[in-house]
């Protein structure tokens, strides 16, 4: 499927999250709901490739490889969440969103926390999740900045909205209705919009909070590249606010 995606357009959209050189050959042509969609698709692959920007120019040069893993299975779930959509699988689709925050989280602290990374390597440690965010919010990077330019202010409700998805505990994410069984792929465009909405917000709190931990790996004119991927997730009009705060330039135009 790699050359019909060339022939699509598409090989610039997975070599920016994946990385030309990890391109496979045999990358699989999902049934796609979203192909009729291509504006909207576009867009989201922009605002996707922020998370590849972050680990080719932060992540993967200035930490271990075993902590590295969990910002890739959060990539990863990042797309997974976007493969899901394209075929209609919502409720996975937004698993797979809350997948991407849980694992940003085991990131941020276990880079931090040596000892208890090797606990949890031997299966011996666990927090609730609440714990995670705590610890950010304790931060001293955090804790003197205002929480809505942080992002944890959004991480929380965010949260809260994609584990209802997990949990099914709200009929809105249901697959099924009285005439649908099994619903595997369901063609819906109010979904469609929910989802869209879903994966937005998520991406631009990952980057926000990213922004916030690493701002002076990024901060004056540092890291143009990565600034300029992380300028597609992050809405303008946080952009001036950043600069004032971070001293990081995104790029408004």
């Amino acid at each position: 499927c790699a050359k019909m995606l060339v022939g699509h357009g598409r090989f610039s959209f997975w070599s920016l999250v994946v990385g030309a050189s990890k391109l496979p050959d045999n990358l699989p042509c999902p049934v796609t709901f979203l192909s009729p969609h291509q504006l909207v698709h576009f867009e989201l692959e922009f605002i996707l490739a922020s998370l590849q920007g972050w680990r080719s120019y932060i992540v993967e040069p200035s930490v271990t490889k075993d902590i590295t893993s969990f910002f890739i299975e959060a990539q990863n779930d990042a797309l997974l969440s976007h493969v899901f959509a394209r075929i209609g699988s919502w409720r996975a689709s937004l698993k797979s969103l809350r997948g991407l925050l849980d694992n940003l989280l085991f990131f941020l602290y276990y880079k931090d926390h040596p000892v208890e990374f090797q606990l949890w390597a031997e299966g011996r440690h666990s927090l609730p999740i609440s714990e995670y965010v705590t610890y950010l919010t304790n931060h001293p990077i955090f804790s003197k900045v205002d929480d809505s330019l942080t992002g944890l202010d959004s991480f929380r409700k965010e949260y809260s909205v994609l584990s209802k998805a997990v949990h099914a505990s709200s009929g809105s994410f249901r697959m099924t209705d009285d005439v649908q069984y099994p619903a595997i792929m369901v063609h819906d465009l109010s979904k469609l919009g929910k989802w869209v909405t879903r994966e937005r917000e998520s991406i631009r709190i990952v980057n926000m909070i990213l922004i916030t931990m690493f701002q002076s790996e990024i901060e004056s004119a540092k890291q143009l590249q990565l600034r300029k991927t992380i300028s597609f997730a992050v809405p303008r009009t946080y952009h001036a606010k950043i600069r004032s705060t971070f001293n990081v330039r995104l790029i408004s135009s």
